[in-house]
């Protein structure tokens, strides 16, 4: 038998992400495991954002990463409270990194057992230019990963 104490749910609060958060909190209901939300910050944009500011300041780029880290706190919260009405234990994280780099870290760091993901489906040129975190993230993990579509069929956690 399969045994699942820790799920690792990397959220970005897009509509893919609240379809691997029902999936996440889904199965560690039914396995009695705990789920850990982690939410990066991509450093990337960031350091663009700096340099595109340079000439306005530090100001804007302070005001831009007080915006991510709000909006982080903000997306980890929504996780959280819909974990706790689904009665399932929730870890939430928050970090400053490349995504797909920080998100096998912290699996590895859990020795989290499955990754539960959402993923765009970009495809053609969109996955060309931006790539795919969830392809990347499956293709360096220590554990199982299921990637969730937006499109995936509604389901409720009871």
């Amino acid at each position: 038998m399969i045994a699942l104490k820790t799920i690792l749910l990397p959220t970005d609060g897009s509509g893919c992400s609240g379809k691997a958060m029902a999936y996440a909190l889904s199965f560690a209901k039914q396995y009695g495991a705990r789920v850990v939300a982690l939410h990066v910050i991509d450093q990337r944009w960031e350091e663009q954002t700096r340099v595109a500011f340079a000439e306005v300041g530090q100001d804007m780029s302070k005001k831009i990463r007080n915006g991510c880290e709000e909006e982080a706190r903000r997306i980890l919260r929504e996780v959280a409270a819909a974990a706790g009405k689904a009665g399932v234990a929730v870890e939430t994280r928050s970090v400053t990194g490349i995504p797909y780099e920080d998100i096998v870290r912290v699996g590895k760091e859990l020795s989290a057992d499955l990754i539960i993901m959402g993923t765009h489906g970009r495809s053609g040129v969109s996955h060309l230019l931006l790539g795919s975190v969830a392809e990347k993230v499956v293709r360096r993990s220590p554990c199982p990963v299921l990637t969730v579509r937006q499109d995936e069929h509604d389901f409720v956690v009871s």
